[in-house]
């Protein structure tokens, strides 16, 4: 039963309104108590995230909250011991560097970079980039085509992180500056994935932050109307491909 529900990662609140995706088999794991979590993690915070996802029943699929803690992405791959690629679907590469060593939101890549096991990283939709990156990393600012990513990876396991950011303003709303993807067209990367590859985990951010007193901003509503059918979609297509494609039993 690893695979057969989500995770829900609660380090900011933003999927309490969010009652239809909350109706989807899931575990609840909070941390709205850990500080020094936002944009940049405190090392010992990072520890005690570590430590609480640690007693998930449900290894395959987390929702992780707003881009501000994709962080959470490298505590989710570590410990994978089997060669894998890492795609990630973001507007932005995520591979700054981190002061005084501190992971953050704009640094976890580089990290990821160093756990033994992971071949790869493709990054699917950043609209800034520089061609300098390692050898290990291949991006496509624009994918023409889900085969075309597929010709990409080398390993049979396969890490999918998405981070909203990287869909189009019409199918999602975030805090960070947004790409041009469409969401079928993500759908359609996610499904040539699962159709193909090991998918052994998977994570989802780019929420748009919310106090409960701009609920009913319609800015705020929008963001949670578009962003919990786009969660919706992509969790969907997980549950579908975990309990029915053959390549994940």
């Amino acid at each position: 039963m690893r695979f057969h529900g989500v995770t829900f990662l609660n380090i900011d609140g933003t999927y309490s309104s969010q009652q239809r995706l909350l109706r989807l088999p899931h575990e609840w794991i909070d941390a709205t108590d850990i500080p020094q979590t936002n944009l940049y993690c405190a090392p010992q915070a990072l520890t005690e995230i570590e430590k609480r996802l640690l007693q998930r029943r449900f290894q395959g699929m987390t929702f992780i909250g707003s881009g501000n803690y994709h962080y959470v992405s490298y505590l989710l791959m570590k410990r994978i011991t089997e060669p894998f690629t890492l795609v990630l679907f973001d507007n932005h590469t995520d591979i700054g560097t981190s002061k005084d060593g501190v992971i953050s939101c704009g640094s976890w890549v580089s990290h990821a970079l160093t756990i033994p096991a992971l071949d790869k990283v493709i990054i699917v939709g950043p609209s800034e980039w520089s061609p300098s990156f390692a050898k290990s990393i291949t991006i496509f600012p624009t994918l023409l085509s889900p085969k075309l990513l597929l010709s990409h990876i080398q390993t049979e396991h396969v890490y999918i992180s998405i981070d909203k950011d990287v869909l189009c303003r019409e199918d999602a709303v975030t805090n960070w500056e947004q790409g041009t993807m469409s969401l079928s067209f993500l759908l359609r990367c996610l499904q040539t994935l699962f159709a193909y590859k090991r998918v052994i985990g998977m994570d989802v951010c780019g929420e748009y932050p919310q106090a409960a007193v701009d609920l009913f901003h319609p800015l705020h509503r929008e963001a949670n109307r578009k962003n919990e059918y786009a969660n919706l979609c992509i969790a969907e297509t997980y549950l579908h491909h975990t309990l029915h494609h053959p390549r994940l039993a």
